[in-house]
């Protein structure tokens, strides 16, 4: 009679749980990554014999023990970045503090992350997200693991110190004469390089340079063909001064940016020689050979010395200095901050049968720039976007899994933590071995399947029913009796 009892009154309390998980599953299927757990019924007359245990899946009292699915739920949209799920295996990485203790480190399939006051990416309850901290100059990522940050900003600039310009000089372009006539001159007069005249200069090509400070500034190069294998080669910076033949020591080019007073030859060019006042000076030569360049000589280069099987230096060396005096600049707004030293290497420069092309035009300087967003690829590297248009590594995000995945406990709404039956944590990168990519944009739905935990709940409903009927009835035997012994 006994034992009747105890059997309806557990198998009361198993139906109470399983009506209890269906609950939580449906109430949390809003929830983004939330696993869904499944209640596994034991016999009600063993348990009700036997003294309570945990199971391996966790006990949910007497009568059943609850198993989890880590099946991957659904994704959908997301306009953050930061939103992020999984796919494939393993678990977000996050923890208390940002010094990673393994008391204090958990894991979650929840992927919507956000940055907290001090630039932290942290989850919604505010636990820190760790990965891999990036190198120091912000372009790769170490073995070292901690809390993710956003790069800091401004970026600060950093100056030039090579640039790289590769271009095809058309072949077909005619020879810019020295010398020229001028109506009402007897004699030829010398036809010095005009920026207002393209006829006396072949192409023409610019780029930009970086002080420290970030300011930008721009070198114009002039290519004036003077023969047929032959190309002077002209330098202005800023469109305010010229390098002449004179600035040129030691293999560099001294170029000093102007003042108020300086004088520019540009500005006093003259077609008349007998003034003494001339244009400016070519400060370099290239010299091809087969279409190819072979040389980038003085400006003394004489096609006699291009040799196909010695071919020369492919650079210029610059240095811009700064005006001499400073409180009186030409241009305020292009006062150099210090003296640029850089290389200008013309690799892979050609001189073709085909038009003026520019190949190719790079320069290692940048400027200061401001934090405009981040983004995830799918190895789960962030990274941070500059107005200047440069991307910074801010780190890698790390992956955990186990090979016990139903001995993980729950501490939190889909937070968990390692047990003795889950094993420790394997770690990784995104997209390697076994873990899963991340997709950035996106947010993993609950893997709860609404129509069956509905049907579980229906079915559950007539268990209850029936078992409370087992004790009732129970109860009425347990009446007659009472009455058959008075």
């Amino acid at each position: 009679m006994s034992s009747g009892f105890s059997i309806g009154l557990n198998a009361l309390q198993a139906n109470s749980g399983a009506i209890e998980i269906a609950s939580k599953n449906i109430a949390a299927s809003n929830a983004s990554g939330f696993k869904a757990s499944e209640y596994l019924f034991q016999e009600a007359l063993t348990r009700s014999l036997q003294p309570s245990s945990s199971g391996r899946f966790g006990s949910s009292g007497t009568g059943g023990v609850i198993r989890r699915s880590y099946a991957a739920g659904s994704t959908k949209y997301s306009s953050s970045p930061l939103d992020m799920s999984i796919n494939g295996d393993g678990f977000f990485t996050v923890g208390l503090f940002k010094e990673p203790s393994a008391e204090k480190t958990f894991y979650t399939r929840a992927g919507q992350f956000l940055t907290d006051k001090d630039g932290y990416i942290v989850s919604s309850s505010g636990l820190y997200l760790y990965g891999y901290q990036p190198n120091s100059d912000f372009s790769n990522v170490t073995n070292t693991v901690g809390p993710l940050k956003e790069p800091a900003s401004p970026m600060p600039p950093n100056r030039t110190k090579s640039a790289f310009v590769s271009v095809n000089l058309d072949a077909r372009s005619g020879i810019v004469d020295s010398t020229k006539l001028v109506a009402g001159k007897s004699a030829p007069v010398s036809n010095v390089l005009s920026t207002d005249d393209p006829t006396t200069y072949s192409h023409i090509q610019q780029f930009s340079l970086y002080d420290k400070l970030g300011r930008q500034h721009s070198v114009t190069l002039y290519f004036r063909r003077a023969e047929p294998r032959i190309y002077d080669v002209y330098v202005n910076v800023d469109g305010q001064v010229f390098a002449n033949k004179a600035d040129i020591k030691d293999g560099v080019i001294n170029i000093q940016m102007p003042d108020a007073d300086t004088k520019n030859p540009e500005d006093e060019a003259s077609n008349d020689t007998s003034t003494g006042k001339v244009g400016p000076t070519a400060v370099a030569r290239f010299g091809f050979v087969e279409g190819r360049l072979n040389t980038v000589g003085g400006p003394d280069l004489k096609d006699s010395e291009l040799d196909p099987a010695k071919p020369g230096s492919l650079t210029l060396a610059f240095n811009l200095k700064s005006p001499k005096t400073p409180t009186n600049p030409k241009d305020p707004d292009l006062l150099l901050s210090d003296d640029i030293d850089f290389k200008l290497d013309f690799a892979e420069t050609t001189m073709f049968a085909s038009g003026f092309e520019v190949k190719r035009v790079e320069q290692d300087g940048y400027a200061a720039g401001s934090l405009t967003g981040l983004s995830v690829d799918d190895k789960g590297v962030l990274r941070g976007q500059f107005t200047n248009g440069r991307t910074l590594v801010a780190g890698a995000i790390e992956i955990a899994t186990f090979k016990g995945l139903g001995g993980l406990r729950e501490i939190a709404n889909n937070t968990f933590e390692a047990t003795q039956q889950s094993g420790d944590p394997i770690y990784g990168r995104a997209a390697d071995g076994v873990f899963g990519s991340i997709r950035s944009n996106s947010v993993e739905e609950a893997n709860t399947d609404m129509a069956g935990e509905l049907v579980r709940l229906m079915v559950q409903q007539r268990n209850y029913q029936a078992n409370a009927q087992s004790i009732r009835t129970q109860v009425e035997i347990l009446s007659v009796t009472i009455d058959v012994t008075r």
